[in-house]
């Protein structure tokens, strides 16, 4: 596999303002101390320019093929008779089962509407993704009859009220559209489906892929498909996935795997264990066992068991670990209402799956540890308590290095932050699919001998 060269310092990756979209108009918010927290992982200057990067999803949406079953170049060809020649459909230059479709950013005028529409915010996030409005979502509308042409807006402070009509809090545009439903239908007669507003334009042009060739392919974010390449499953190994729904790496690994061995995917909440068995079935896959299962509990000293937790020592050829985490370099994300409370507790509760892998995982097995979130305590400094705790572990190359360095902390050398990979939010309009991601980290570990 090709190797991209990234550049020696963690500067090189960090947006300037310059290149932060001049579309941004509403950055996104943390809370004062949040802020503080953020600021031991990076500048003032820095945290400003990832918080405008934020609000926006990255331009690209990345799909990962079911190779197993599918060529790329076949998947290619079914996407593009789907949504047309509107959009480009791609593969990706180094990762031949990552299919790139490229959207587009556009500024947006309420020019010709006649009201506003207002959101919640997370039927805001699927309307940037490429979905329309549907009646479950829409909070404020003022009268205004079918067919009329409206305004988008996101309700930032939270505080619009179900069937408000002139709703004068702080919202953000996204999109235009076409009404399709009435105040009367979703207030009076409480409307439960279908569209309330069709999209027309919006800030990112993107096709709603949602539900489309789903036995084909796989909506995935780069980083994440980057993270089963890293681990690098091979057939016949016996692989545990920590916390593994919805499923997307839980399955990759499998493809990558050929279907031949053993993935053990684990998930404690009911619902998100039927989500992964479901996303399974789509993709054809037979090796894959899935448990409800707490993976702080999946370890047992007095185990010997291979094939359902508990789990005895040594047992798992390969390990990932992509746990409960701040998930603050997901995008879009227009406001972030976490508490330092919170955010703090997160590094000793992952430490807790962390200790028991390294005991699951057998010497000269490899283990693989990943975040959607952006501070260093969750991130840098986990890999220095790994390598300070456990001398058996070898941090190695988190290969294919697609991201950018790490950041230098206390207990990791100079060359250990080539070794891991950053993705920063990036919302400059030229970056390419690679930068232009959700904020995540991956570390790669070898157990050693000692």
């Amino acid at each position: 596999m090709i190797i991209q060269k990234r550049p020696a310092d963690m500067d090189s990756c960090l947006l300037t303002k310059d290149t932060v979209s001049s579309e941004v108009s509403q950055p996104c918010t943390f809370h004062p101390l949040v802020l503080d927290y953020l600021n031991t992982t990076f500048s003032s200057e820095q945290l400003s320019e990832i918080s405008c990067s934020l609000p926006l999803p990255p331009k690209n949406t990345t799909i990962r093929v079911n190779s197993l079953h599918y060529k790329t170049a076949d998947v290619i060809s079914n996407l593009k008779a789907l949504i047309g020649s509107q959009f480009n459909v791609t593969e990706h230059p180094i990762l031949g089962d990552l299919i790139v479709v490229s959207g587009r950013r556009r500024e947006l005028s309420d020019e010709g509407c006649l009201g506003r529409v207002v959101v919640d915010q997370k039927c805001g996030k699927a309307v940037l993704r490429g979905a329309d409005i549907f009646a479950p979502g829409i909070k404020g509308l003022p009268h205004l009859q079918a067919g009329s042409k409206v305004s988008v807006h996101v309700d930032l402070a939270q505080k619009c009220k179900k069937g408000e009509k002139n709703y004068d809090g702080s919202t953000v545009h996204i999109a235009n559209g076409v009404l399709k439903l009435t105040r009367f239908d979703i207030f009076k007669n409480m409307v439960k489906s279908g569209v309330g507003v069709e999209i027309t334009e919006r800030r990112i042009e993107l096709p709603s892929l949602n539900g489309i060739l789903e036995e084909q392919m796989f909506l995935q974010n780069l980083p994440s498909i980057v993270t089963s390449h890293v681990l690098d499953p091979q057939p016949g190994d016996h692989i545990l996935d920590m916390c593994s729904a919805p499923g997307g790496k839980t399955t990759h690994i499998a493809q990558l795997m050929g279907d031949k061995g053993t993935v053990v995917a684990l998930e404690k909440v009911q619902t998100k264990v039927e989500k992964l068995k479901s996303n399974v079935a789509k993709q054809n896959l037979n090796c894959i066992s899935v448990f409800k299962c707490d993976a702080t509990l999946a370890f047992s000293e007095e185990s010997d068991s291979l094939l359902k937790p508990p789990f005895g020592r040594e047992v798992f050829d390969r390990i990932l670990l992509d746990p409960p985490c701040s998930a603050m370099g997901q995008r879009p994300q227009l406001t972030n209402n976490l508490q330092l409370k919170e955010i703090s507790t997160y590094p000793s509760y992952q430490w807790c799956f962390v200790a028991d892998a390294v005991k699951m995982l057998r010497y000269g097995g490899t283990f693989v540890y990943s975040t959607c979130t952006l501070p260093k305590q969750e991130n840098e400094m986990m890999v220095a308590r790994i390598l300070r705790s456990f001398p058996e572990m070898r941090l190695v190359a988190a290969e294919p290095l697609l991201g950018q360095p790490g950041i230098l902390v206390e207990g990791l050398s100079n060359d250990d932050v080539l070794k891991v990979q950053r993705f920063l939010p990036n919302s400059d309009l030229d970056s390419s699919v690679d930068v232009d991601t959700i904020g995540f980290f991956i570390a790669k570990f070898v157990k050693d001998k000692v």
